[in-house]
């Protein structure tokens, strides 16, 4: 196994290095200092610390979303609302804030903590229509996505809009509702080390936890998930929910980190990125087909580790 890992991550980055240097050779071909857009394309990023702070700044929402999607995935079922999870979790952490007067002591973590359970719906819906009537949820996830942007906007629009913004903005959030700052000379805040926390977590959840080992096998082989008797349609639908929730309080905390008004007119994209990032982050942590689970739909087969069999 240790074997097959090392192969697949040197596979891995000799694909990363030759799209790189696809990117990079009309550039040589075509510039008068070629060295200099090379050593500015690939260290750039890293030459100062707030450039540093850009990268760990545009990180920290692929964080959750990332995290919800290999949790969704991990239990078979190819969810896509993230996106929708994640707009939805700025629009009502914004709405908390703006609209039910909390304490300015517990006004941010309550506003996280609302935003992530009402945006948790982007991902639980299609779970549960999946779980119970085996619809798809690769369809359903990715036409509530523009549910959510459209509710989200009706809500924006029609209850928190400033008037005399001149534009579909927000009220401005108070202070206390933002989250600090923790790298002078950057704007990286707060919500950085709440996504490590939870990426850590979802792994605990995942592979040092009994619930996390029946997600595994569920989304390995529902079959057999269920001869063993794991309620299959809870276990499922309980996963949706905590990704939704880990998608939404990505959106939650980029609006309390990084804006001084809700700005959003169109879906974010971070959902659709986190996609992206589970998959490279080796999400399926085995060898990788697409089959047709007894549910119905897509499911992701694993391979599980042999401690597991």
């Amino acid at each position: 196994m240790i074997r097959t890992a090392v192969l697949a991550t040197l596979l891995t980055l000799a694909l990363l290095l030759a799209v790189v240097a696809v990117v990079l050779v009309p550039i040589v071909l075509v510039l008068p200092d070629p060295r200099g857009a090379v050593g500015m394309f690939l260290f750039g990023p890293l030459a100062d610390l707030r450039h540093l702070g850009n990268i760990v700044e545009a990180a920290t929402p692929l964080m959750f979303t990332g995290l919800a999607v290999a949790l969704m995935f991990r239990v078979g079922m190819f969810n896509l609302g993230a996106e929708g999870s994640f707009f939805l979790g700025g629009v009502f952490a914004t709405f908390a804030i703006l609209r039910l007067h909390l304490p300015d002591p517990i006004m941010a973590p309550v506003a996280i903590l609302l935003g992530a359970a009402v945006g948790s719906l982007g991902c639980v819906v299609p779970g549960v229509l999946r779980a119970r009537f085996g619809a798809s949820e690769l369809v359903s996830s990715l036409m509530l996505n523009y549910a959510a942007l459209f509710a989200g906007l009706y809500v924006v629009n029609y209850m928190l809009r400033d008037p005399n913004a001149g534009a579909m903005l927000s009220y401005r959030l108070p202070a206390a509702a933002k989250l600090p700052r923790i790298l002078p000379g950057t704007r990286v805040h707060l919500g950085v080390l709440v996504g490590l926390a939870a990426c850590a977590l979802g792994g605990v959840y995942l592979f040092a936890t009994r619930w996390g080992y029946e997600a595994r096998v569920v989304g390995a082989n529902p079959g057999f998930a269920r001869h063993l008797g794991l309620p299959i349609t809870a276990v499922a639908a309980t996963v949706q929910a905590l990704g939704g929730f880990a998608a939404a309080a990505g959106g939650a905390i980029e609006v309390q980190g990084m804006y001084l008004r809700f700005s959003w007119q169109a879906l974010p994209g971070a959902g659709w990125n986190g996609l992206v990032v589970a998959i490279l982050a080796g999400l399926y942590g085995g060898d990788f087909a697409m089959d047709r689970a007894p549910l119905g739909g897509l499911r992701a087969v694993v391979t599980l580790p042999a401690a597991d069999a």
